[in-house]
């Protein structure tokens, strides 16, 4: 019989592989269509999806380390406490976030989010990867891996700091390099876009403590019982 430390490393082995491969995909696009020269400006890492991507892979990877190592080893327990931190304060939120906007937008109007004309060069297995596996993967993660939660201001801390460096991104390129990486974003006028950062981070403060009771529903109170 298969003990669970194999069931959990193989499927961080798993995941991992599948985000790397992910990440070389999008180094493989052609350009964009469709979009001028300065555009391509910073390439993939004007998107959320891509750095939420990124946190995905890092925080999988680490886990197959911590699968691998002995609880004795030195530094176990600072890098168990580092994955634990980055997961419920970035990964599992975002994640999460990702998946309920990019769908949410899809089913009102693909073209706000992802246009058709975007079909021709974006493989249906990327999308798919960096938009709909990382609902169910984080789902599995929280139920055959226990979670320490920091306490709640600390992690709604790193929520929202992750957010915000996101946001400043964006407006940075639009600002400055008239560069909206969103259609979204061009249909909104100033106000209406205040707004729709302002639900952003509601959402993603609300993933957070979603995030919170998905664990406690899985493990118990005794992981999250610091966080009040």
């Amino acid at each position: 019989m298969i003990s669970k430390t194999t069931i959990r490393l193989l499927f961080h082995l798993l995941i991992t592989v599948t985000y790397f491969c992910a990440l070389i995909g999008y180094q493989l696009l052609p350009p964009m269509p469709h979009r001028s020269p300065h555009y391509h400006y910073a390439g993939r890492f004007k998107y959320l999806t891509y750095w939420n991507l990124i946190a995905h892979f890092v925080f999988y990877a680490v886990s197959c380390i911590l699968d691998l190592m002995k609880t004795s080893a030195p530094g176990f327990f600072t890098l168990a406490k580092i994955k634990d931190k980055l997961f419920v304060g970035i990964v599992l939120p975002y994640g999460v976030f990702v998946f309920g906007m990019f769908w949410g937008l899809y089913a009102i109007d693909r073209e706000l989010i992802f246009p058709r004309v975007l079909d021709a060069v974006f493989p249906p297995w990327l999308n798919h990867v960096s938009h709909t596996v990382i609902l169910p993967a984080l789902l599995i993660e929280t139920y055959i891996v226990r979670h320490r939660h920091p306490r709640r201001a600390e992690g709604l801390t790193y929520t929202i700091g992750f957010g915000l460096m996101y946001m400043i991104w964006v407006l940075y390129l639009a600002l400055a390099m008239d560069i909206w990486v969103y259609p979204v974003l061009q249909v909104l006028n100033w106000t209406q876009k205040s707004i729709f950062f302002g639900i952003c981070i509601l959402i993603q403060l609300s993933m957070y403590i979603i995030g919170e009771k998905i664990n406690y529903l899985f493990w118990g109170s005794s992981i999250v019982a610091k966080n009040k």
